[in-house]
């Protein structure tokens, strides 16, 4: 196993065709780089696994599995792949409509009769298995009982037993995207109602194993715990109990950094890992696109599908997801531009750490591509002046997020020498027309935000939240 300069371990896998570390010293770079940040913040140890159709498959390690006994993280190290399940949950749904036994549109209640949640539109807005995965349920995350809670349930039905009344639907389904993590223990119970098996088996004989992933798992057994990098808290030093989540489709899998990159593979070849194909084109690309919330129907591509989110850095279009397992993080995603991926963990609950890191992987990935430059746009000035008002948001994640908190979340678009900006106390930011009724920032290439009417409101949704003009401003 070859080392860097900075001490980290760096491997080469299969897959995709391998250069040598001689090829592309600039991947040396970026371990060293890696490392630093790690360093710097004091995380015991990280694992990069890269993907790409000119540079092949590599995988580095640096640091420690547990420092407690000086264990190296290697690429047979586990680790917690947190919120990333949720991607395999939508491949899992994905495989199932593609093999005719659901679809996306069905109506959760017609699969799941006894679904622990109440819906006070249930006659005109019912929650769809396609609104479980693109987090637009109207359902709010988990209680702080359910995040503290750390005793494995026997069955997805008796954790959701546990706190009978924490699922009330808050607006109407297919309307706004707010991250729940109910929604994907509700998506493992698809699963196992429409397939009849338990979510740990299904995924594991549909996806881990196709995928080559045979050190994966969902469970803390004996080679778990032998395997699994330790995880801390911020401070890196700090262990965390192993978290035995409420719902394990929020977050259960353990895997190695090699194994992730099927995961991006799959997702680059369209469906395909090496010359097998386990899902069709066409699920590939609907996973790729959101549409059941306002926007999302009005035209707007970017935000959350089933099971894969996007973000923007350097002008490119990432998709993927992110992670956290209660002691670590970790990052996947892949550029259709740069026709390449990452997987990146580390076994610290640091954010600022992981972001760093990932900014520079993403850098790394795009180094050799020139920045999109979009195409301006014209719209009348009536069409913008319309969209002016106060916007309060009207939507939250938790439930101890109060109303109070809500209205004080606001922002005003205004309409000033002929352009359209948002306002806040922060300042202001230029809202450049894509169309009508979508936009983007300047250093956006594509739409991210949408300002559109539903029953005679104004909502403008966007990746910082949801919002309301307000009639009276």
């Amino acid at each position: 196993m070859p080392a860097s300069k900075s001490g980290a371990a760096i491997l080469f896998a299969f897959g995709f065709p391998v250069l040598s570390l001689a090829a592309d010293t600039s991947f040396e770079q970026l371990i060293a780089d890696l490392d630093k940040v790690r360093t710097e913040h004091e995380v015991a140890g990280f694992a990069l696994t890269v993907v790409s159709a000119q540079h092949g498959v590599k995988t580095a390690t640096g640091g420690v599995a547990d420092r407690e006994s000086g264990r190296a993280v290697t690429a047979d190290t586990l680790f917690r792949i947190g919120s990333i399940t949720k991607t395999f949950n939508a491949l899992a749904i994905m495989l199932l409509v593609e093999q005719g036994r659901v679809e996306l549109k069905t109506p959760v209640r017609d699969i799941v009769s006894d679904a622990p949640f109440e819906n006070p539109w249930a006659e005109t807005h019912p929650v769809r298995v396609g609104h479980l995965l693109e987090h637009s349920s109207g359902l709010l995350d988990l209680t702080r009982d359910e995040f503290d809670h750390n005793r494995p349930f026997p069955t997805l039905e008796a954790a959701f037993a546990w706190r009978p009344k924490a699922r009330i639907v808050q607006w109407p389904p297919g309307w706004h995207h707010v991250y729940s993590n109910a929604n994907a223990g509700l998506a493992g119970l698809v699963i196992e109602r429409v397939s009849g098996r338990g979510y740990a088996d299904f995924i594991t004989e549909q996806l881990l194993e196709p995928l080559g992933m045979t050190s994966a798992s969902l469970v803390e057994d004996e080679t778990t715990r032998r395997r699994l990098a330790t995880g801390y808290d911020t401070d890196g030093k700090t262990p965390i109990p192993y978290w035995h989540m409420i719902f394990p489709p929020l977050g259960a899998i353990n895997a190695t950094p090699p194994e992730m990159a099927a995961l991006v593979e799959l997702f680059l070849g369209r469906g395909l890992v090496g010359n097998d194909r386990l899902l069709d084109a066409a699920s590939i690309d609907r996973m790729e696109q959101p549409v059941s919330t306002l926007g999302a129907r009005q035209g707007l591509r970017f935000g959350y599908g089933p099971g894969l989110d996007q973000a923007l850095h350097g002008g490119f279009v990432w998709y993927g997801h992110g992670g956290d397992g209660d002691g670590y993080l970790s990052r996947f995603g892949y550029s259709r531009e740069a026709d390449a991926g990452y997987f990146l963990t580390i076994n610290a609950f640091n954010h600022e750490a992981i972001h760093q890191m990932r900014d520079r992987v993403q850098d790394y990935l795009t180094r050799d591509l020139k920045r999109p430059q979009p195409a301006p746009v014209s719209v009348e000035a009536d069409q913008l002046r319309r969209l002016t008002g106060i916007y309060v948001a009207i939507t939250r994640r938790f439930e101890w997020q109060t109303t109070t908190q809500m209205d004080a979340d606001r922002l005003e678009v205004v309409f000033e020498n002929g352009t359209l900006y948002t306002r806040t106390a922060k300042g202001q930011r230029e809202l450049i027309p894509v169309d009508a009724q979508l936009f983007r920032r300047e250093s956006h290439a594509v739409a991210t935000i949408a300002i559109t009417e539903q029953e005679g409101d104004l909502y403008l949704q966007a990746e910082f939240g949801n919002y309301q003009r307000m009639a009276n401003p």
